[in-house]
């Protein structure tokens, strides 16, 4: 019996010391960071809640001392950035150390071709080819002439709120509402379909938009798994277009298509940027459904978050949307009622309430990003120099907290973003690639329903949301606002 107990004491013992014989990592390069618990590492709440969380406590210790930190993902090393402006040069000066996400490898190429055709999930070889190829598609002069189908969008998304709320009260679910937005614009401009989406109560293409991020969410408690249990990602491969729906999406892809070429027009959609790269390169159809996937990925549910909490934002704090409504009826009276590509960009408040929610709620809540060479970096102001080892992931996040769109004012956003405080959209090279189309959807969104309704919190509506476990930033519970016309 004592010499049992002897050997099960010398395994555990043994099975102790290689489980913990990591935790030295960063001590070893005189990199300071939180002590690690001894199953979780620095994420002792992860069962319990979004992990983001756990980031926030560990920015709030270390911020201001040092450019980052040493943590642990269960015994796996990884470096919490805790200076803005190291961000910032990891995604633009110091690129070329940094320049995949660490996706890239969760993504199994043979099951999942598609989703491995979609710049964010690229590694940097074949990814920056392909973003030369599919830049001109989200050009500024692109997403202008794409406009009228927004404009459209909106409104037919008032008119469904308005008699959304004589029908059924004022008290709106805003994600409804953002999602079946962005999947009108989107459906219009991929395939040359009019969605439907605001005619019916389950409109079919909305459902096809969801089942398009049906196997990313079903996907989503692996990819966070794989963060903080790194071997999972190597022994769980992600499929995340279900194999019916890359069928659907293909069919719809190319009957848009044939339609376009039976009745051909003038638009400058996406749909004819698709055609003309076809003719010009001779693209396959996995690579043309993998564009169409790309851009509802960039115009779908990213925008309709930022909407969700936008809505939400405004609701909340009547001061600012009182103002903001303000000044965009002065400037519908000086433009003949109207907006237009040109009337939104020359609203610079609207532009500080966006930016301000999504520096409060960005929908993606952090960036990864391996490092692929040593980079020597500066401490204690230039007085020494530690390196940042190959082969660690660079974790990016900053959780803020309170709501004042006046802090862009005069100019500042170009501050803030020098600074690196501020990047909903990623920075550098690899920014989100869909941005000029998420923003001038979000904006005239936004000016619509703010220029038609007062919104305010429904009854029983927290002041104060928690994020689900997801990699982006949804709340564990609907936002509902009621929304009742400014004019009665």
């Amino acid at each position: 019996m004592l010499q049992t107990l002897v050997i099960l004491g010398a395994v555990f013992t043994f099975l102790l010391v290689i489980w913990r014989w990591n935790y030295n990592f960063w001590a070893k390069r005189r990199i300071g960071g939180p002590k690690p618990t001894l199953l979780l590492g620095n994420f002792p709440n992860y069962f319990k809640r979004n992990f983001i969380y756990d980031l926030d406590d560990i920015y709030k210790q270390y911020r201001g001392g040092c450019p980052f930190v040493g943590i642990y993902a269960i015994r796996t090393p990884r470096a919490f950035v805790t200076d803005p402006e190291f961000s910032k040069r990891i995604m633009t000066s110091n690129f070329r150390q940094f320049h995949n996400n660490e996706v890239v490898e969760m993504i199994n190429l043979k099951s999942d071709p598609i989703v491995g055709l979609n710049p964010f999930w690229m590694p940097y070889e074949e990814w920056k080819g392909l973003r030369q190829e599919i830049a001109p598609a989200f050009s500024n002069i692109r997403v202008k002439s794409q406009f009228p189908i927004i404009e459209s969008s909106c409104e037919k998304m008032v008119n469904y709120l308005k008699n959304r709320t004589k029908s059924h009260g004022s008290s709106i679910k805003v994600s409804d509402i953002s999602r079946r937005y962005t999947n009108e614009n989107l459906m219009n401009c991929i395939f040359g379909i009019e969605a439907h989406a605001f005619e019916s109560e389950n409109p079919n293409s909305l459902q096809f938009f969801i089942d398009c991020l049906s196997e990313f969410e079903k996907n989503n408690k692996f990819f966070l798994s794989g963060f903080i249990f790194p071997l999972f990602k190597r022994l769980y491969k992600y499929r995340l277009l279900n194999p019916k729906v890359r069928k659907y999406l293909e069919d719809m892809l190319m009957h848009g298509i044939a339609f376009r070429k039976e009745s051909p027009g003038s638009r400058d959609d996406f749909l004819a940027f698709l055609m003309q790269l076809q003719e010009k390169k001779g693209s396959s159809t996995n690579e043309m459904v993998a564009h169409a996937l790309t851009f509802i990925l960039d115009g779908f549910e990213t925008s309709a978050i930022v909407l969700d909490w936008i809505f939400y934002q405004l609701a909340r704090d009547r001061r600012v949307q009182d103002k903001l409504r303000r000044i965009i009826e002065e400037e519908l009276k000086n433009n003949g009622g109207k907006f237009t590509f040109e009337t939104l960009s020359e609203l610079p408040y609207l532009d500080q309430v966006i930016n301000e929610t999504m520096r409060l709620n960005p929908p993606i809540l952090f960036f990864m990003k391996q490092c692929n060479e040593s980079l020597e970096v500066p401490f204690n102001n230039g007085e020494d120099v530690k390196t940042f080892p190959k082969g660690v992931t660079a974790i990016m996040s900053m959780y803020p907290s309170d709501f004042y769109p006046e802090r862009f004012d005069d100019g500042a956003i170009k501050d803030y973003k020098d600074k690196g405080v501020f990047v909903p959209f990623g920075d550098g090279p690899r920014i989100c690639i869909g941005m000029r189309f998420a923003i001038a959807q979000i904006k005239a969104a936004t000016a619509e329903v703010v220029r038609n309704f007062n919104l305010t919190l429904s009854p029983g509506m927290s002041r104060d949301l928690k994020l689900t476990k997801s990699f982006f930033g949804v709340p564990e519970n609907e936002i509902s606002v009621d929304f009742n016309l400014v004019h009665e």
